[in-house]
């Protein structure tokens, strides 16, 4: 990260040049990094060719699973991308009413804008796009786009795949969040995806935004977060933009212990435990729904679990191993409340182990080993096998 405190910087590029002006009296300082990633993973699927996006980063509901009545073909793949590179620029400004700050950080995953015939060209994506208002000690408002306050991202494992266990909570999204010493408050954008018959829909029908609360603490080496989630999970069923054939809504919860415990130099322990009947969407790149919809049009939540746990180890002061473990699990409705329940997914698990070497100050050269299971309600299976390496390099 550099800091730009001269009186004037000027970005240069190839074929124009701006200029980045702080006047003499001026409170704000700029500052910009990220970094450059290149990934070569080689994976292998046990049950056939998954979603083209399984090849970037794992997304455990991608992974491919057993036919019914029908022998399927293993499938082997290699894929080199810098789609997790990313950029972010910062702004912080000392003002009568307190510091106010900005941040906008964009990277390339998730792109449909080329191909890899000629120049695997990629669309920058918003990651965070938020100003926050520091207005007194321990009390600030953030209002924007950034993960979202049910997720302590300070206990998310230190992998080389781009999202990690299936366990995690993993969102980013519109909020505006109130952080009042330890504790946090916030309203974000509400979405709900449900399986309706053989299908998937996600709607935009609520009116009420996702309500969380968090308490973050320290007890020693250890610090923790408990966080709370309500959310209105709600569909309707239009025959045409104007009419509703179905609709119907509901309310669910969830809950989330976190944290990461130091063992003594840079070595830890991280760990997450998530439950409730609205984990949904945000868990585990959407592992699992957030509902169903039964045959009397009721829209029916689901009880989940999620959980994993993470150790990292320095063997020398530039070498470092992580490993991680992590379940998925959905108690889902019979076929009697759900005549297509044997489709949904019952229970994941991923294992990540790796080895790093930090030849220079940030400067990363990595390799992690990925193991993934899938399994449906009905007992179907698939697997994903996967060697990853990585060159990272932060500025």
């Amino acid at each position: 990260m550099n800091t730009l405190k001269t009186l004037s910087v000027a970005l240069l590029t190839a074929s124009v040049g701006t200029s980045i002006t702080a006047q003499a009296d001026s409170n704000t300082e700029f500052n910009y990094g990220g970094y450059i990633q290149l990934d070569a993973a080689f994976s292998n699927y046990s049950e056939g060719k998954p979603n083209n996006y399984l090849d970037d980063f794992l997304i455990p509901s991608l992974i491919p699973t057993e036919t019914a009545g029908a022998a399927n073909d293993s499938f082997s793949s290699t894929t080199i991308h810098a789609k997790s590179s990313r950029f972010f620029f910062t702004t912080k400004t000392n003002t009568d009413a307190g510091v106010i700050s900005s941040r906008v950080e964009l990277d390339f995953s998730l792109s449909t804008q080329g191909d890899e015939r000629v120049s695997n060209s990629e669309s920058p994506r918003i990651r965070h796009a938020f100003v926050k208002w520091d207005y007194d000690e321990g009390k600030s408002l953030l209002a924007g786009h950034s993960w979202t306050t049910f997720f302590n991202v300070g206990a998310l494992p230190d992998l080389l795949d781009f999202v990690g266990p299936v366990g995690t909570l993993f969102v980013r999204q519109s909020q505006v969040r109130w952080t009042m010493g330890s504790m946090q408050f916030a309203l974000e954008n509400p979405a709900t995806r449900v399986n309706q018959g053989a299908t998937t829909r996600i709607d935009d029908a609520e009116t009420i935004p996702d309500m969380i609360a968090r308490y973050n603490g320290n007890s020693g080496d250890l610090s923790w977060s408990l966080a709370g989630m309500l959310r209105q999970l709600s569909y309707e069923d239009r025959s045409d933009a104007a009419t509703i054939a179905n609709d119907d809504s509901t309310t669910g919860y969830a809950l989330s212990f976190a944290g990461k415990w130091k063992l003594g130099g840079d070595n830890d322990f991280r760990f997450m435990l998530n439950y409730g009947n609205a984990l949904g969407r945000y868990m585990g790149l959407m592992a699992f729904e957030d509902g169903y919809v039964d045959a009397d049009g009721n829209l029916e939540t689901i009880d989940q679990l999620g959980m994993f746990i993470a150790y990292r180890h320095y063997w020398a002061p530039k070498w470092r191993s992580n490993f991680a473990y992590s379940i998925a699990e959905a108690d889902n409705p019979s076929t009697d409340e759900f005549a297509n329940a044997g489709d949904l997914a019952s229970s994941y698990q991923t294992f990540h182990a790796n080895l790093n070497y930090l030849p220079a100050p940030k400067l990363q050269l990595g390799t992690e080993f990925i193991v993934a299971t899938k399994e449906r309600e009905n007992g179907l299976e698939g697997s994903m096998n996967r060697l990853q390496f990585a060159v990272k390099y932060s500025f």
